[in-house]
């Protein structure tokens, strides 16, 4: 699971523009969420079209605002701060931050088209609700990546090939484009997993021999909260612009526990923590990857 720091270790910046920068984590979030701005409670979807109004006006000079995830809403959380939230109750908040805000934010992370979940800062809670539900939570908080601009004339990072895979060109690997779920319309074990790659081998696909499973840190490079996509389910994953959808909502490693052999790393495309999981499970999917030779 990644680890997470306390506020008092976070070294925000008030922007000066209605934006509060997180250097750590390389997130730039709203001064204010969604009840400052509209004095009122909002439904998933209604919050949907205020990140739409917010991009088509490029709030503070930026079109990419979006949900958080769950995992990026919790390093809001700190019990050593104290906010007010609307109704004049404690918020463990920054209070770099406004007060007078909502006590909780919707995130990016559904369950099927109905239910999406919240975060709540007054107790480090997360809850599943009805994305039509206009009582709770009360709000929602914008966030964004801070990413360095490519400049002009430099080449992607990632090149979708035109015959089924991927580049990444930083870390000089190539991705199969889609992963085992995509392929075979079913879950996988760890086990099964490597006889996919395998078979990905015996058949040469686009032409290499050197397929494999990913390490934990492979997958994570190409996890993107600020690319959402559908998964298998319709549900959001959050994967860079180079893969299409329809992938798994997890993806196996090769990363093995040390000391308990039946143990293996699935990384969590939806919110990007990763936990051990039983090799046995049939529960995820896979990615295949090569290194290039140079």
């Amino acid at each position: 699971m990644n680890e997470q720091l306390t506020n008092k270790e976070i070294p925000y910046t008030d922007n000066g523009d209605g934006t509060i920068s997180d250097p750590v984590h390389k997130l730039m979030w709203a001064k204010e969420d969604t009840w400052l701005e509209k004095g009122r409670l909002m439904t998933w979807h209604e919050c949907q079209e205020f990140v739409q109004e917010k991009n088509s006006q490029k709030f503070a000079g930026y079109n990419n605002w979006r949900f958080p995830t769950a995992t990026e809403a919790r390093t809001l959380f700190d019990p050593e701060s104290s906010n007010s939230d609307v109704e004049g109750c404690e918020i463990h908040l920054d209070p770099i931050f406004s007060s007078g805000c909502g006590f909780s934010t919707w995130t990016s992370e559904t369950r099927g088209a109905k239910a999406a979940m919240g975060f709540d800062l007054r107790s480090d809670y997360e809850f599943w609700l009805a994305k039509e539900n206009s009582g709770f939570p009360s709000a929602l908080r914008l966030v964004r990546n801070i990413v360095r601009v490519a400049e002009e004339g430099e080449e992607e990072r990632f090149v979708n090939n035109g015959d089924g895979t991927v580049t990444d060109r930083e870390e000089g690997v190539m991705w199969k484009a889609d992963d085992s779920y995509i392929d075979l319309d079913k879950w996988v074990s760890w086990e099964e997993a490597k006889t996919w790659v395998h078979v990905l081998n015996n058949n040469r696909f686009a032409g290499h021999q050197d397929w494999r499973m990913p390490t934990r840190k492979e997958v994570q490079s190409i996890y993107d909260p600020s690319s959402p996509i559908t998964d298998k389910y319709g549900d959001v994953v959050f994967l860079v612009k180079a893969f299409p959808a329809g992938s798994a909502q997890t993806c196996w490693t090769k990363t093995m526990h040390r000391t308990d052999r039946t143990l293996a790393i699935r990384f969590q495309m939806y919110n990007g923590d990763y936990k051990w999981h039983k090799m046995g499970l049939r529960s995820h999917g896979v990615r295949a990857i090569r290194d290039i030779k140079k």
